[in-house]
């Protein structure tokens, strides 16, 4: 009798031992996998009801009500890829209607910034799932002259998210993207363009510092609101691809430099 319990128990030991692997190596993860996807995603009136409090004499009123959201389960990654540059839009449609003044856009869009730098360690440390770009580096800027940040910003804060160690400025000159890519291993090279007048020194730009980069290999991407107007940027300035949303520009981003390194042999940036 005895015997037969102990077999019984050691048959049972053996099925338990297994299922208990699967459920800690597969079935929870992808559990929590599920709960980070399951947030729900920002409606447009939340772009309205964030550029409201941004024009607002409220200065705390702009990260007062992102935050609200945020305890509400709303996905703090919509809020950042579908929200805020939504908002930035709605600016520039309410000034050409009259319903705000220049400064107000001005100010507002300074609040937006304010408002990804405030959240910037809950994006930038909360994804949860294995950041696949730990290995790579990206130097992210505005061609010299240019004066829109906020996508740029925007920009840099997701390739953190996944990983990347990034170099970003929003003021580099020439000369100081030069030294960058000579004393640092950039393995993209990521500019946010605004303008058409910005193309022709662009060009010139990038066909210089892929001389002087430090790796043979360095890939250059262009984005930015002129994606809209020229969706052949690319071409026009001499980079390897272009993308206009931050999301799927990271994951191209990676996509492509994992080709290259494949193809050729380069080591990752921050191997040793």
């Amino acid at each position: 009798m005895w015997a037969g319990v102990q077999v019984q128990d050691t048959i049972i030991s053996e099925i338990r031992t297994p299922l208990r692997q699967a459920l800690v190596s597969h079935v929870i993860p992808q559990l929590v996998d599920t709960a980070v996807y399951t947030k729900k995603t920002m409606l447009p009136a939340h772009s309205v009801a964030l550029g409201q409090v941004c024009v607002s004499p409220d200065y705390a009123a702009p990260e007062a009500y992102a935050r609200s959201l945020l305890a509400q389960d709303f996905d703090i990654e919509s809020l950042y890829l579908d929200t805020i540059p939504e908002t930035a839009r709605l600016f520039h449609d309410w000034w050409e209607a009259d319903d705000i003044d220049f400064i107000q856009v001005t100010s507002g869009i300074f609040r937006l910034e304010e408002l990804v730098y405030s959240l910037s360690a809950e994006f930038v440390m909360g994804m949860q799932k294995p950041k696949p770009a730990s290995s790579l580096s990206a130097l992210l800027v505005r061609p010299p002259g240019a004066q829109h940040s906020l996508g740029l910003l925007l920009l840099s804060q997701y390739f953190k998210r996944y990983g990347w160690q990034v170099f970003s400025a929003n003021q580099f000159t020439e000369e100081d993207m030069g030294f960058a890519v000579r004393s640092e291993w950039v393995d993209v090279l990521g500019f946010s363009v605004s303008e058409d007048r910005q193309i022709p020194a662009l060009k010139k730009t990038i066909a210089s510092l892929r001389k002087q980069s430090g790796n043979p290999h360095m890939l250059v991407m262009a984005g930015g609101p002129l994606l809209l107007l020229q969706p052949n940027l690319a071409d026009l300035v001499g980079a390897d691809f272009s993308c206009l949303r931050a999301d799927q520009a990271q994951a191209l981003a990676l996509e492509k430099v994992k080709q290259c390194q494949n193809h050729s042999g380069v080591r990752a940036s921050r191997e040793p």
